[in-house]
């Protein structure tokens, strides 16, 4: 049978230029390939885990415009239950801006829009699926009290938490005792435990911290 899985985050649809070089300052610069493409950290984790073959719920807010409907077609294409993916009348759905250039350098600004707005209220509509999860996937790209809610929703059920801390911030101990498996990068970890992670005896160290905090891995 496939694990029940239960994703909480983010949606978004990322719009790439590949160019020669990143504009300037108030620049505009002619040339370049344009693609779209379908991101945003939770819907990545969501797609991932239902191609890997699970069960997979998606708890998330997009926008009621034509990202926010393309995104709803593509998970369930992917045979993503969306039953808890909420078209937000009031925001848009969230985007991604990305120049490419040439060398490899990027420049990317993400406008959240409905990533936003996942509110307390959508982490209690989920709670009978969240609860009855075999585990729980989230990152940070969503409010951290909505972060928190599903956590610890979760942990009170028994359900395993994974989570990656992106994008960076600090976490209080109350999200991380309901995590069993921490994700971080070495940026991640050492904003986490303030141990620079330059070696493997540094990384040992860190999750050392990060044990004591209360992950279980």
């Amino acid at each position: 049978m496939a694990n029940r899985i239960v994703v909480v985050g983010s949606s978004n649809t990322d719009m790439i230029i590949q160019a020669a070089r990143i504009p300037r300052p108030g620049e505009t610069i002619l040339g370049g390939q344009f693609t779209m493409a379908a991101g945003g950290k939770g819907a990545n984790q969501a797609v991932a885990a239902a191609r890997a073959g699970g069960q997979v719920t998606l708890v998330a807010r997009v926008g009621d415009d034509i990202f926010g409907r393309q995104a709803i077609d593509g998970f369930v294409n992917d045979g993503i239950n969306v039953d808890h993916v909420t078209k937000d009348g009031q925001a848009p759905s969230g985007v991604a801006l990305i120049f490419v250039a040439a060398d490899g350098e990027n420049s990317i600004g993400v406008a959240s829009g409905a990533n936003g707005c996942l509110s307390l209220d959508d982490i209690a509509k989920a709670a009978i699926a969240i609860g009855s999860a075999d585990v729980v996937v989230m990152q940070l790209e969503t409010p951290i009290d909505t972060v928190r809610a599903a956590a610890q929703l979760a942990a009170s059920r028994k359900v395993r938490v994974i989570l990656n801390p992106a994008p960076a911030q600090p976490l209080s101990d109350d999200i991380l005792k309901c995590v069993s498996v921490l994700t971080p990068n070495e940026t991640e970890a050492e904003l986490l435990t303030g141990i620079k992670v330059d070696s493997d005896e540094q990384a040992a160290a860190a999750a050392k911290v990060l044990r004591d905090r209360g992950i279980e891995i």
